[in-house]
């Protein structure tokens, strides 16, 4: 059995740099004093007045609208400036007030039609909020979505690329290398995410498969860029363009199709842009100061779309990438604003003496600490207005009042044993007001935190927003950010339930046709769909709806639903090949029959402009196909019969009593046993190796770190386990080549004693040791005082938690 150190790779993370710099600061925004001083008639009404609020005062300015769509100028004058009136009615049929995304003003804009800023996406964003912020005052009903028959296709005949990158590596990537590397390029001196010029091939085509379509070469992003985007061209853009275009029809001439399996009984095909968007209204916005939804998804901005002016648009520095479906993916660096643009936070919050802070996030991980920053309005990690962070499993709340420091010490966190930050996507919303004071809510629910309440005090409007670190650098956060709204009042329960349950990114409604299939014509099987992240999609909640209202004629059984993608069904995701859905003739079709509230998740392919989605059946009213699996061979091993492995796996109970005997912690010490009791459901419950899944590792892995914790915080097992260490010095002195081998020796003496056959060599583990600590110890010479235990605690899980331990 090979001596694993997993947790080497997540414990790596546990400290962070110590490096950085000052708050950037970045120049004014432009004078925008030529706005209209509207001197006209009275508004007539009050909706007139909304209106006039709303929208006119921040399109009618020379740069943006009022250049044009003013009096005895480009009609229609909706920013005329001589009667508020005239230019309401010239206004009204351009927008929707029910669903303002779709009002013509947006439509036009988000077309290309004269944007004021760098992203057409982004002038729609701030267009549709201020039309939104006009139909909230005037107390407009929202839109539903209507879902409309999309075009009729067939499952057909699709290019796929192979895994092999041997074709892309013939002609496409000798482009790549030559002409885009100096961005393109992790070493790259400013570098731009994808890196599909990346001088590692098999992360080069990684980065290239969605840029890529085998069935139209012509439409692929790496030809749109150079030959319609004169994006960076090396030559002339038009032969630069047909040069990447032959090298991509190199590769679709050298792959073959995939045809679609003759025994399937599939629904319609549809693409992604075949679905109904679903609306992202109904969230709670009436407050709202900054709004950032990353919807551009290239650049280097991040715009905030609140329509609060100005704009604290971020400027993304460092290792960001966009993610797929809205959001961005912090690495390292940091997504910041200017400080003139950051001053509404401190001027419009202080006016109210309360906020909430709101954002969709994924964390990377649960050994981020420091606390990590994910939202920081502040100077540095020890001055700040506000900043939202992470500490391994907790948020954290730091925030300047009458009861802090200038630092917002001490910080409200979420409770140790409760765990409540987990490595997934989670709506966090911080909230402060004079009355209830600080408040944490995850997922729509309350933490329980309680404090005394208090006021904020002292803010400085000389701060930046900066997301995903501190101004000086020395509080990295990893993870993905989906969408960041700050308000500049303390949303309320059931205001933030109510922002939970809209989600977060963009989705679609997918209608598969299945008319033929069950003799109903407009018939479809609907999915709620959204690009998940950059690899995958989230397929959610399927129903049956006829789109003319008419009912089944007989009582409708469909089983052994599976998706498909690109001609062929997918492997994994099959949440619904094992059901049966039995639907009633009685059913009301025009409201839609609930098939499933479960969701599932499937890999993307050739990328969401290409990707072909269909649904197969085992059965659909009297139509069948009889499946002995999915149609996809899947290998599968198994022993031949009445064998089984000579390697077991220790159960939970043996897992937690080695740590104790190992460590000489006790299994009762409050933290260990709190741990025990959370995780212990995932850890091994029977000895066969084959019932091991990755769950049971992370298990594993939490119930070292508290051991370990526990071990190094005690004065007496530490003294006992390294007598020649001084824990109290800095890193570059307790782990220093002179005292390394005090520390590693009696580590390595009492946590892998035994020397079985199935452990590593003794010396490659203190090479991988090794170079742990050395990563650990580099903090710019300005480590924390507690950072020598801190590297021996990541050290000493790296080995307890290992294979040597769980494998019997």
């Amino acid at each position: 059995m090979k001596y694993s150190l997993l947790p080497l790779l997540m414990l790596s993370l546990v400290l962070v740099g110590c490096g950085g710099a000052d708050v950037e600061q970045n120049p004014p925004p432009p004078n925008q004093s030529d706005n209209i001083n509207y001197q006209g008639p009275a508004p007539q009404t009050d909706d007139i007045q909304l209106f006039k609020l709303t929208l006119w005062d921040n399109v009618a300015s020379n740069n943006r609208c009022g250049a044009c769509h003013v009096q005895n100028n480009t009609a229609p004058s909706f920013a005329r400036n001589d009667d508020i009136n005239l230019a309401y009615a010239a206004a009204i049929p351009l927008v929707n007030l029910p669903d303002p995304a779709q009002s013509l003003l947006v439509t036009k804009v988000a077309g290309g039609h004269n944007c004021w800023l760098a992203s057409d996406t982004a002038c729609a964003d701030t267009l549709t909020q201020w039309i939104r912020n006009w139909a909230n005052s005037a107390e407009t009903e929202s839109a539903t979505v209507t879902l409309v028959a999309p075009p009729v296709r067939q499952p057909g005949a699709s290019k796929v690329l192979p895994e092999s990158p041997a074709l892309f590596s013939a002609g496409v990537y000798p482009l790549l290398r030559q002409f885009c590397v100096n961005c393109h390029a992790p070493g790259a001196a400013q570098p731009q995410a994808p890196f599909f010029a990346d001088s590692d091939l098999a992360a080069a085509y990684e980065a290239s498969r969605k840029l890529i379509n085998l069935d139209q070469p012509e439409l692929s992003r790496f030809v749109a860029r150079l030959g319609g985007e004169f994006h960076n061209c090396w030559s002339n853009c038009e032969s630069d363009a047909l040069q990447m275009l032959n090298a991509i029809r190199q590769i679709a001439d050298n792959v073959e199709l995939t045809e679609l399996d003759a025994s399937l009984v599939p629904s319609n095909a549809l693409r992604l842009d075949d679905g109904v968007v679903a609306s992202s209204g109904g969230r709670f916005e009436a407050n709202q100061i900054a709004f950032y939804q990353f919807k551009t998804g290239n650049g280097a901005i991040a715009y905030d779309t609140s329509g609060v002016e100005p704009a604290a648009n971020l400027s993304l520095q460092g290792d960001i990438s966009w993610v797929t479906g809205w959001g961005i993916q912090i690495n390292s660096g940091r997504a910041q604003a200017s400080t003139g643009n950051s001053a509404k936070l401190s001027q419009l919050i202080s006016a109210t003496g309360e906020f909430s802070v709101e954002a969709w996030v994924v964390p990377a991980n649960v050994v981020q600490e420091g606390p990590a920053a994910i939202v920081s309005y502040a100077g540095s990690n020890t001055e700040r207005n506000f900043t939202l962070g992470q500490s391994q499993y907790n948020y954290d709340f730091l925030l300047r009042s009458g009861l802090s420091d200038f630092a917002g010490m001490p910080a409200l966190s979420t409770p140790d044993a409760d765990e409540v930050l987990q490595a997934t996507l989670q709506h966090v919303v911080i909230t402060q007001d004079p009355v209830n004071g600080r408040r944490i809510y995850v997922n729509g629910q309350d933490t329980g935190l309680a404090e005394p309440a208090d006021a904020i005090r002292n803010w400085d409007n000389t701060y930046a927003l900066i997301v995903g670190n501190e101004a000086n650098g020395n509080r990295q956060w990893q993870g993905a950010v989906r969408l960041l709204a700050i308000h500049n009042k303390a949303l309320s329960a059931a205001q933030i339930q109510q922002n939970y349950d809209v989600g977060v990114g963009q989705k679609f409604y997918l209608l598969f046709g299945i008319g033929e299939l069950i003799n109903l014509v407009q018939s479809y099987i609907v999915f709620e769909v959204a690009q998940f992240d950059n690899y995958s999609y989230l397929f959610n909640a399927p129903y049956l709806i006829n789109l003319a209202g008419s009912s089944l004629p007989d009582d409708l059984t469909i089983s052994d639903m599976a998706i498909g993608l690109n001609g062929k069904e997918v492997v994994t995701g099959q949440a619904w090949l094992k059901r049966q859905f039995d639907v009633p003739a009685s059913a009301d079709l025009a409201e839609g029959a609930v098939l499933s509230t479960q969701g599932t998740i499937i890999a993307t392919e050739l990328g969401a402009n290409s990707d072909e989605f269909f649904l197969s059946f085992g059965r659909i009213g009297d139509r069948q196909n009889v499946r002995t699996g999915i149609s996809v061979p899947v290998q599968q091993i198994l022993p031949a019969a009445g064998q089984s492995s000579d390697i077991g796996l220790r159960t939970f109970a043996e897992i937690h009593a080695s740590m104790s005997a190992l460590t000489g912690v006790s299994q009762q010490q409050a933290a260990v046993a709190q741990v025990y009791q959370t995780v212990q459901r995932q850890l091994p419950a029977a000895e066969a190796i084959d019932t091991f899944v990755s769950a049971q590792q992370m298990a594993v892995t939490q119930l070292g770190i508290a051991y370990c914790n526990a071990a190094i915080e005690d004065s007496s097992i530490r003294q006992s386990w390294f007598a020649g260490v001084n824990f109290a010095a800095s890193p570059a002195v307790t782990y220093s080549q002179a005292n390394r081998a005090q520390f590693l020796t009696p580590l390595l003496d009492r946590l892998i004693p035994l020397s079985p056959q199935s452990s590593a060599v003794r010396t490659e583990v203190q090479a991988e040791l090794d170079a742990l600590i050395n990563r650990l110890s580099s903090c710019g010479g300005s480590c924390s005082s507690d950072r020598s235990r801190t590297i021996a605690k990541a050290a000493c899980t790296a080995v307890l938690a290992s294979a040597e331990l769980l494998v019997q």
